[in-house]
């Protein structure tokens, strides 16, 4: 429970799990998000990757909120750029530098052209990173939030 140890009291974060046999890891989170209440879970991934796809994301009216999340557990900056594909319109990129073993949240609904919007997303690094993505709804008076890693580029041509 990340929440109980010193120093995570009330903290984002992104964690690497090692072993000396083989393991399955994942995580779970438990939320009240702006009134939207619920939990999701993911499994983590083996591996970095320099490029991620992210298939769902939904920003539409306050009903609906999506994040990016990137981690660099890597030793050099990252430059990273999220892409997006819509059913409607378009958006401007999104660039930014993560430090080494840093981690960053992207709220697509703050972002130009995605204030209301069904939305895909590309995560391209100069570095290997790691990336999933994040929904929180209020969908009809069901709350709750679903995530997801990204599958890395490369996979699926």
């Amino acid at each position: 429970w990340l929440d109980k140890l010193p120093g995570l009291e009330n903290a984002e974060v992104s964690t690497k799990v090692t072993s000396t046999k083989p393991v399955v890891a994942e995580r779970a989170v438990y939320f009240n998000f702006f009134g939207k209440q619920g939990g999701h879970d993911s499994i983590g991934v083996s591996s970095m990757a320099q490029e991620w796809y992210l298939a769902e994301g939904c920003t539409l009216g306050d009903n609906f909120d999506t994040f990016v999340l990137v981690q660099n557990p890597g030793t050099e900056v990252a430059g990273v750029t999220l892409s997006f594909q819509l059913t409607q319109g378009t958006a401007p990129t999104f660039y930014f530098e993560l430090a080494p073993g840093q981690r960053r949240s992207v709220w697509l609904d703050k972002l130009p052209g995605l204030e209301n919007a069904e939305v895909s997303t590309k995560v391209t690094s100069t570095k290997p990173v790691v990336a999933e993505r994040a929904v929180y709804f209020n969908f009809f008076g069901k709350q709750g939030g679903h995530d997801s890693v990204g599958i890395p580029g490369g996979i699926i041509e």
